[in-house]
């Protein structure tokens, strides 16, 4: 092997990282953040309405991974609450942000499913599950849901 190509795989290897976390979510907002404006994924903005009148935006991001995640987002501009599903588990550090310390915490109280994970407080609530391919979840902040937003409806 010549030695511009050995040189060469640091390099490489370092781009191929790059395209990754890319792929893999590191577009998203954090949790109570600004949603994101970064080319790596699909966005589709959706006006709603929750049920007592109150507008609100489905942000939707088709990620190059596969997963798809929605950004419900206030009138305020930031994202309320979050939905993932798809056959990688997108960035959840990223997606959660300040709370992600939170998720951490209460994945040693995982119960008798292990491929399950809640954290319910009253200031945050997260559920997330499934298994090689197939990753769900959602998290909410409880006190920034708009009047008449119910997240057990989120998709």
């Amino acid at each position: 092997m010549s030695s511009s190509t050995t040189s060469l795989r640091p390099l490489r290897a370092a781009a191929c990282s790059a395209l990754l976390a890319l792929a893999s979510g590191a577009a998203l907002a954090a949790l109570e953040g600004a949603p994101s404006e970064l080319p790596s994924a699909r966005v589709q903005r959706t006006p709603a309405v929750t049920s007592a009148g109150v507008a609100y935006t489905d942000v939707r991001r088709a990620l190059k991974s596969g997963t798809v995640v929605h950004e419900y987002v206030d009138a305020s501009g930031a994202v309320f609450a979050l939905v993932w599903s798809g056959p990688f588990k997108p960035d959840l550090k990223r997606l959660l942000g300040r709370h992600f310390d939170r998720l951490q915490q209460g994945a040693g109280q995982r119960g008798a499913n292990p491929s399950r994970m809640e954290v319910k407080e009253s200031d945050f609530v997260v559920e997330s599950s499934g298994h090689m391919g197939a990753f769900e979840g959602r998290a909410w902040i409880p006190a920034r849901l708009p009047a008449g937003f119910d997240p057990q409806e989120m998709p």
